[in-house]
């Protein structure tokens, strides 16, 4: 699994071990990313992250920001090893429950320009 296009294209991506996680292939996340069209300085909201794959490929596209929502403890380290090797920034891992975390989120009152959920 790799980075398909921006900044950080061509570099590898870790996948948590197991079969509890299914990273989204890179043909999927290219045509995810086709359609949706530019995400420069978008703000992400990356649900069921896995591996971080969407955010990270929005990250290196140009997003300004991604929140990564994962419960998974293994999978969760795997985002912030991703995150760490590409050096990227702007992201946020929270390790928790996904209904509870979009209800955080909203009485925070923060908005986002995608919501990726691939569960």
């Amino acid at each position: 699994m790799r980075v398909i296009a921006g900044s950080r294209k061509g570099h590898k991506l870790s996948a948590p071990r197991g079969l509890d996680t299914r990273p989204t292939s890179d043909r999927v996340r290219e045509n995810i990313f086709n359609l949706v069209g530019p995400v420069d300085d978008a703000r992400v909201l990356d649900l069921f992250a896995g591996s971080g794959a969407l955010g990270i490929e929005a990250l290196s596209r140009g997003a300004a920001s991604a929140v990564f929502v994962e419960r998974d403890p293994d999978a969760v380290r795997t985002i912030e090893r991703n995150l760490d090797k590409l050096r990227l920034t702007g992201a946020r891992v929270v390790r928790g429950d996904v209904g509870l975390a979009i209800a955080q989120e909203a009485t925070a009152g923060a908005k986002y320009d995608l919501v990726a959920g691939t569960r």
